[in-house]
Formats: structure tokens, sequence, C-alpha cells
């Protein structure tokens, strides 16, 4: 099952978890994925989900209906709720729209991430990660 994670705030770590790959503003739900390098650089109190995908539905976020975030056409995420949106500055973030999230969300299991995977993240040792990235719960296996 591919992996794709998002940095969510603390405070809304327990809620981001239960809702799943649903945005709750309605907006796109921006994720990524660790195998292309691309890695938010907002991470400061906050807590990295992480979203193991079918390989269907990772196939159909990552190659299906995808929007350039460069495009002319672009004129924000709302206006695009069946699109998967992409950066060329940002390889490995997909924007997914609004009408694709319950969707995608059903073939999701969505977790905390584990140590090993936020010292990636990171780009640290798991000995660097401190305890301000440890979900309340422990960290997830």
């Amino acid at each position: 099952m591919p992996t794709f994670y998002r940095w969510v705030p603390k405070d809304h770590a327990e809620d981001a978890l239960a809702s799943g790959l649903v945005s709750h503003n309605g907006s796109a739900m921006w994720i990524f994925s660790m195998e292309k390098g691309y890695r938010p650089n907002m991470v400061k109190g906050r807590i990295l989900l992480a979203f193991d995908l079918t390989d269907p539905a990772a196939t159909n976020i990552t190659t299906k209906k995808l929007l350039d975030f460069e495009d002319p056409e672009f004129g924000g995420e709302n206006k695009h709720p069946w699109k998967i949106i992409v950066k060329n500055n940002e390889p490995g973030a997909y924007g997914i729209g609004r009408h694709r999230q319950a969707t995608t969300n059903f073939h999701t299991k969505s977790r905390y991430a584990t140590k090993k995977e936020v010292a990636k993240a990171l780009g640290v040792s798991e000995m660097e990660v401190g305890d301000a990235y440890r979900p309340a719960g422990g960290w997830g296996r």
C-alpha cells in the first residue's frame, strides 16, 4: 500500500485523523509522498498523519484528472473539485479536490505516522525526533 502524509496542527490531530482524507473546510486536501523528495516546511506544532492507500486509489490520485497549479485556467482550488492539483515545484504533493476526497477515503487507512516516518519527513535520525512530534496517544505503528 502506498503511503501519503499530511502535517496537521497538534490541537486538531485527533479530529483530522478521524476525518481521514476529507478536508475540514471543503477545499483541496493536500498530501505528499516521501518517494518524490518534496517535504512541507510547516512542521512546528504539528503532527504527521499517514494515509495508507490501496494501489488503485494511489494510482487514481497520482495519474487521473491532474491539473497543474500553474495552468492559466487554474483560478483556485474550489473551482476544480474533481481534479487533483499538482505543482511543479512540489513533486509528490497532491491537492485532492473536495468531490474526490470521500471516495478516496473509502480506500484509505488513516493513522499517526511512526517515529521512523516522522524522522524521514524531517530529514533527521529517529534519535533527533523530539517529543513535540509525538501524538498524544503515542507513536503510530
